[in-house]
C-alpha cells in the first residue's frame, strides 16, 4: 500500500536542478546512496504535472526488481505531486528494462513479431540442448562435448548481439552455427533476450517504425547508465534520433558489468557525444559512513580515465573502525 502521508522530500542544488531541467539532454552523475531514485520520480512527476502525457516518457532500468520500485515511487510522486486523476494514466507511462521495451516495442510496431514469444536464459539453453544437432554446436568443443559446447556458443553469441556484428560477416563454424540459430529462431518464431534489443535497433532503421516511435516519445530515462553497452547504446541513439530529450542517471565508479559486455565510455564520453547536455551531481553519500566513502574515494582515484568527481560524506562517523 503506497505511503501517501509522508510529504514530498525537498530537493535542492543539483537535485533540484536536474529535476527541473528542460530543453536540452541531461547527464545526472550520481554517487551511492545519494538518492538518485528519488531525484528521477520527482523529475518524472513534475513532468507529468507540466501535462506531458505518460506515454511519451519512457524509464529504462537495469533490472526488474529496480523497475518495480522506481514505477512504485514515481505513482507516490506523482499522485502527492500532480493529484490522485493521474493515477489511472499512469499505466501508458513505461517503467521497466531494455529488454521488456523493446518486446513491446516490437510487437506493437511490427506486425510480424505479434505471434513471438520470448525465451528466457534457462529456456533457451533448452533450446540449444534440443537443437543441438541440427545447430552443429559440438564443433564449439575441441572434445565433442555438448555442453561446453553450448556454452562457448553462448558466450560468441553475447559477444555478436553486444556488438552489434552481422551473422552474415562471420566465417567458420563459429559463424555457420549461429546462421542455422537464428534460422531456427524464426522458425519457431522465438526471440531471446539479445534477439529482442538487436531486432528492435534493426526495426528502428526502418523509417515506418521510427517515425511511429518518435511520435509520441519525447522524454527517455536511462538509469545505471554506466553498464550499457555499444548494443543498447545504439537502441539509445536510435531512440533519440526522433528529438527526445535523453537522461542518463549513473556512475562510472559504480560499473560492475564491462565482463558481460558494456562499456564504460558511455557514460565518461556522453556530453560530447550528444549535443547541448547539460550536467548535474548528486555527490554527498547518505548511506555509508565516512570511512567506508573515504576508502571507495581513495581506491576511485586509481581508476584511470574516470570523471573527475569526490563523492561526499552524509552521515556521521560510526564508534567502531
Amino acid at each position: 500500500r503506497r505511503n501517501m502521508t509522508a510529504p514530498v522530500p525537498a530537493l535542492a542544488g543539483d537535485a533540484l536542478a536536474a529535476t527541473m531541467h528542460r530543453g536540452s539532454h541531461v547527464q545526472i552523475i550520481a554517487a551511492a546512496g545519494s538518492g538518485k531514485t528519488e531525484v528521477v520520480s520527482q523529475r518524472v512527476a513534475q513532468l507529468l504535472n507540466e501535462g506531458v502525457p505518460p506515454e511519451a516518457i519512457v524509464a529504462f532500468t537495469f533490472t526488474e526488481r529496480a523497475a518495480a520500485e522506481l514505477k512504485e515511487r514515481i505513482a507516490i510522486r506523482a499522485e502527492q505531486i500532480v493529484g490522485p486523476e493521474i493515477v489511472d494514466r499512469l499505466g501508458n507511462l513505461f517503467v521497466g528494462t531494455i529488454h521488456a521495451y523493446c518486446f513491446r516495442l516490437l510487437q506493437t510496431a511490427v506486425p510480424r513479431y505479434e505471434t513471438f514469444d520470448v525465451l528466457d536464459p534457462n529456456q533457451l539453453t533448452a533450446f540449444l540442448v534440443r537443437e543441438e544437432k541440427r545447430l552443429e554446436l559440438r564443433r564449439m568443443d575441441d572434445r565433442g562435448k555438448m555442453f561446453s559446447s553450448i556454452e562457448k556458443f553462448l558466450r560468441g553469441l553475447d559477444v555478436v548481439e553486444n556488438e552489434l556484428l552481422d551473422p552474415a560477416s562471420l566465417d567458420g563454424d563459429f559463424g555457420d552455427s549461429l546462421r542455422r540459430y537464428l534460422d531456427t529462431l524464426e522458425k519457431y518464431r522465438l526471440l531471446t533476450f539479445g534477439q529482442q534489443v538487436v531486432r528492435a535497433v534493426h526495426e528502428l532503421a526502418r523509417p515506418e517504425v521510427a517515425e511511429r516511435i518518435h511520435a509520441t516519445l519525447r522524454h527517455l530515462i536511462v538509469d545505471e547508465y554506466q553498464d550499457v553497452n555499444p548494443l543498447q547504446e545504439r537502441l539509445i541513439e536510435r531512440l533519440a534520433a526522433g528529438g527526445a530529450e535523453v537522461c542518463v542517471v549513473g556512475d562510472d565508479d559504480q560499473a560492475i558489468y564491462q565482463w558481460r559486455g558494456s562499456s564504460v565510455q558511455n557514460i565518461v564520453t556522453f556530453e560530447h557525444r550528444y549535443q547541448g547536455v547539460q550536467q548535474f551531481r548528486l555527490a554527498t553519500n547518505r548511506r555509508s559512513r565516512p570511512q567506508i566513502i573515504d576508502a571507495a574515494n581513495e581506491f576511485a582515484a586509481t581508476i584511470p580515465g574516470r570523471l573527475d568527481k569526490q563523492m561526499l560524506h552524509g552521515r556521521g562517523p560510526s564508534d567502531g573502525p
